[in-house]
């Protein structure tokens, strides 16, 4: 009997103790940290969502954002008289896809690419790794829309689509209309090259609001000769990689194609490779950014010392913390933190309008510091910065932008890009005859540089 009495004590104790914590959970947790990953059960195969769920979801949407985004006066919008507008059409969605949809257009609203809505689909996809997608990479050259890349395996690759080839039509529809068509219906964004991004994503993924497992388009090979093709979408692996190489005797070569926190263990090995070279090239074309941490610890391996490079900017004006402000996320002021065997010659970053988040971080304060010169086109103006997707009910996710960034140099990002020194852009030609013309300039501007500093170095000893 005394057992079962303390076993009973013990248990309205820790029952006490679990609510107590429940209370003081702003206090212990005031950025949602450690809670956002709880509680947005997906509905059963075939299940659609309730009435009750919709609105949970919608209140924790407008909430977290009035709560939490970085900028208190929210972009300037009347975010209250957003919810006002859009609520009546996310509880009214006439599907779950739209009513997905709707929430992340309201969220869109604030002009943010970093602040989105995703189904519970879109979320699963998210969690896996994978995308649903026909592999295709395309751009708007001169009016036209040429395939810029294949993805490996993809619906794409294997019906022959290769660099070069043009898109005449979608679905029926002449493709410059219909890029047009969707540029015009797509959500709000940090930029135009920003609301690009979303319908060439929409190319690949299909629109939530009619979903799709086909599509069909009309291809003219670059020989001239037009196709038809039906594409069935696909689940593909999202493929993380950090390669290093020698291009040549002289020059080395880092390809990033995302700053997936996995890769930061792969950077010294990777740098390995070309720490001898004469002159370096960091490849960041199509990188849409990811980890904070590992974009510092690339440029970390390219200095001597501490070296500032800007500040982070939050809400509260504080880093963000957790347990009572007792453990800190980390300072709001921005430096890189030289490694024992940096590499210090010269430096190239590539960049296009796809280049986003933490590529943009790398670039622009490269560039600030002086430590390296930006080439290609100018990146996607998609510079804001949040700590992981928050679970919405209904099994969506949210992400929403809690930081922001103010560099050494006093240029903002967002919205902006970074400008590179010299622009070079991608040509229809060149793709056909599988030229770089970014690589080609990239190699150019080191030798010159390497050359600047001979010359240098020979006016000083005279």
């Amino acid at each position: 009997m005394l057992k079962l009495n303390i076993s009973l004590w013990t248990k309205r104790c820790l029952s006490l103790a679990l609510i107590q914590l429940l209370l003081a959970c702003a206090a212990i947790d005031p950025n949602h940290v450690l809670t956002r990953s709880i509680g947005n059960n997906a509905p059963a195969a075939g299940v659609a969502l309730d009435s009750d769920t919709k609105q949970r979801a919608y209140d924790f949407v407008w909430n977290r954002v009035n709560d939490f985004y970085v900028d208190p006066n929210l972009n300037g919008i009347d975010w209250k008289k957003v919810g006002e507008l859009y609520q009546p059409k996310i509880l009214s969605a006439p599907s779950d896809e739209a009513f997905w949809k709707n929430l992340d257009n309201m969220v869109g609203e604030l002009g943010d690419s970093h602040t989105r809505v995703l189904s519970a689909k879109q979320y699963a996809y998210f969690k896996q790794k994978a995308a649903y997608t026909i592999g295709l990479s395309v751009a708007d050259l001169q009016g036209e829309l040429i395939v810029t890349g294949v993805a490996k395996d993809s619906p794409a690759e294997k019906v022959g689509i290769v660099k070069g080839n043009r898109v005449v039509k979608v679905d029926d529809i002449d493709a410059n209309d219909w890029w047009r068509m969707q540029l015009s219906k797509v959500r709000k964004n940090s930029s135009e090259r920003a609301q690009a991004k979303s319908v060439k994503r929409l190319l690949n993924s299909g629109d939530l609001d009619a979903p799709t497992d086909r599509i069909a388009l009309q291809v003219e090979r670059n020989d001239g000769t037009i196709f038809d093709v039906t594409l069935q979408r696909a689940e593909l692996p999202q493929v993380d990689s950090l390669n290093g190489k020698m291009l040549d005797e002289q020059i080395g070569y880092l390809r990033m194609n995302s700053f997936d926190a996995s890769l930061g263990k792969q950077i010294e090995t990777n740098y390995d490779k070309v720490r001898e070279a004469k002159g370096l090239i960091i490849d960041l074309r199509g990188n849409g950014g990811g980890s904070l941490g590992v974009s510092l610890g690339m440029m970390n391996q390219l200095v001597q010392g501490t070296v500032p490079i800007g500040k982070r900017i939050t809400r509260s004006g504080k880093p963000p913390a957790l347990f009572f402000g007792l453990i800190s996320t980390g300072k709001l002021e921005l430096e890189l933190r030289g490694v024992k065997n940096p590499y210090l010659g010269p430096v190239v970053v590539l960049v296009d309008g796809d280049s986003a988040s933490a590529s943009e971080f790398l670039a622009s304060s490269l560039q600030a510091i002086g430590r390296a010169k930006v080439i290609g086109d100018t990146s996607c103006g998609c510079l804001l910065g949040y700590m992981g997707y928050a679970n919405v009910p209904g099994g969506g996710a949210l992400a929403y932008s809690e930081i922001d960034f103010a560099p050494i140099n006093g240029k903002r990002i967002e919205r902006v890009g970074v400008i590179p020194d010299q622009q070079v852009g991608l040509s229809k030609a060149d793709l056909r005859a599988n030229k770089d013309a970014g690589i080609e300039a990239a190699v150019q501007t080191l030798k010159n540089m390497q050359q600047d500093s001979v010359v240098k170095l020979a006016s000083a000893v005279r």
